[in-house]
């Protein structure tokens, strides 16, 4: 005679090649496309001359060793689903509250600092992908912010860092997925279909600033993410704010201290929500264009200074004395 979980398993049967299906959902967010894969980046480092951006063509062997981690980790983002699995005591395959706390739980016990999860939506898929999971799970982990202190390079080596980081989470915490018997597919910068800022939105990890990061209410926008999409059912979190886009609305620190003047003060709304479009044709001679890494209008927001006072504080004495118009209260 079936069991519960068998009928529970039984019952999200759809034709695939693992057995399992969530609903189908066509994407409808283009993706921002990388590297000289983006037409406007390419355009304007064939007006210099140049084959590659500068700016990745600088990195470091160390940065390319923590590239080459997410790149490997990107040969693992999916897999075969255990046809047999065992669930610890306690938590039943149909049970989405205990599942979602066993799923926060083995994520933080990777390496995530922050973790949540929401229903997908078209919005977060890339246009045109059918992505038949139903639930996508958000891994964070932060930044060390101190690094500013010691310059561009430092800062890239360590956002690189957490980037190979996050990977290991993400494909970790899909094998463990598979492992009790749902599909799951890892999202990193070695591959993924997954639209970053409304799944933050989605999940509870905070709002969207001027500088077009979400800001946490730990991390502020120092952190990088992974993700994780599944037709195991989970219970969801829910969008949450704290007063950071109201803060945004009056603040310029980010705007004053852009080299390119790529962050404007006017907003559009999406579904309720302010988002500030950077320029990137200003933005790019900065950030792709020269070998230094520009991190900028993260590093001097204002939300960064709660848990690094004192760090702030000097750096942006540092951005004053090289000019940037930062105020000084």
């Amino acid at each position: 005679m079936p069991t519960r979980r068998d009928e529970a398993r039984t019952s999200r049967r759809r034709a695939g090649d693992n057995g399992f299906r969530g609903t189908i959902m066509q994407g409808t967010t283009p993706r921002r496309l990388q590297g000289m894969a983006d037409p406007l980046l390419a355009s304007m480092v064939r007006a210099m001359g140049l084959g590659e951006s500068p700016q990745f063509a600088a990195r470091s062997p160390q940065v390319m060793a923590y590239v080459n981690r997410w790149l490997e980790n990107g040969k693992h983002r999916d897999g075969a689903v255990n046809p047999s699995p065992v669930f610890p005591d306690g938590v039943a395959a149909d049970d989405p509250v205990a599942l979602a706390r066993l799923i926060k739980a083995t994520a933080t016990e990777l390496g995530a600092d922050l973790v949540g999860i929401c229903r997908l939506r078209p919005a977060m898929i890339d246009l045109g992908v059918d992505l038949p999971h139903d639930f996508v799970v958000a891994t964070v982990v932060h930044e060390a912010y101190d690094v500013v202190i010691e310059g561009y390079a430092a800062v890239e080596e360590e956002a690189m860092r957490v980037y190979a980081e996050v990977s290991d989470i993400a494909t970790r915490l899909a094998a463990f997925v598979r492992h009790l018997g749902y599909p799951a597919l890892a999202h990193h910068n070695g591959g993924s279909c997954v639209q970053a800022i409304p799944v933050f939105h989605h999940a509870g990890f905070g709002e969207l600033g001027k500088h077009g990061s979400l800001i946490t209410e730990q991390y502020a926008a120092g952190f990088r993410p992974s993700f994780v999409t599944t037709t195991m059912p989970l219970a969801e979190d829910q969008p949450r704010s704290f007063g950071v886009q109201e803060f945004c609305l009056h603040c310029t620190i980010c705007m004053k201290n852009c080299p390119g003047d790529a962050i404007p003060n006017e907003y559009v709304l999406t579904d309720g929500v302010k988002r500030w479009l950077t320029d990137l044709e200003k933005c790019y001679p900065y950030s792709r264009l020269r070998k230094e890494y520009c991190h900028l209008c993260v590093d001097v927001c204002p939300f960064n200074a709660r848990p690094y006072a004192e760090t702030y504080k000097a750096f942006m004495k540092q951005q004053r004395q090289l000019g940037y118009g930062t105020p000084k209260s």
